[in-house]
């Protein structure tokens, strides 16, 4: 069986705070792992809202998997946290053929 790299693209509308991240994702459960500009959602394996507060621009969501359902079925999750406290945002899974195979979103139509 080949191996497909998965793809993940994620975006928030709007940053909420480090600290209101990390609180808003405590308060629902997770295990939830505060650096200097990032918390990383222990959860998963590889989860991570980065380069928060200073100077850096918005936020980036990084995620990797080497199971599309693990991710999803995470993603899922995360969005309904982000959903719960109107935190407009959309997550995006490709194969590695570049086909989508998931697209998560709270208030974030597709545009295509």
């Amino acid at each position: 069986m080949k191996y497909e790299p998965i793809v993940f693209a994620g975006e928030l509308d709007r940053w909420p705070s480090k600290s209101a991240l990390a609180e808003m994702f405590k308060s629902d459960g997770y295990q939830v792992q505060e650096g200097r500009f990032a918390i990383r959602l222990k959860d998963f394996d590889s989860f991570a809202f980065r380069e928060l507060e200073g100077d850096m621009g918005p936020g980036v969501v990084t995620a990797e998997s080497d199971s599309a359902e693990e991710l999803i079925v995470f993603l899922r999750r995360v969005s309904q946290t982000l959903a719960d406290a109107d935190v407009r945002h959309r997550f995006e899974v490709y194969s590695g053929t570049d086909k989508l195979i998931a697209y998560i979103h709270h208030e974030w139509p597709k545009a295509w």
